[in-house]
């Protein structure tokens, strides 16, 4: 059973889904991820990217 004090879901277009799918192949070489892992990667990147950014003014 689903843990609802960690987990949080999320509607997503039929088109972003299929491009989460591409994504979710090609972000690690030779590892395909799961759709919720691919999602919390590229936050987790573009948060990383964001910091960097701020930190730079």
């Amino acid at each position: 059973m689903t843990d609802y004090t960690k987990y949080r879901n999320v509607s997503l277009s039929h088109e972003t889904y299929q491009k989460l799918i591409i994504l979710s192949e090609s972000i690690v070489p030779d590892v395909k991820l799961s759709i919720s892992k691919t999602v919390e990667t590229i936050t987790k990147e573009k948060l990383r990217d964001n910091q960097k950014g701020e930190g730079n003014e």
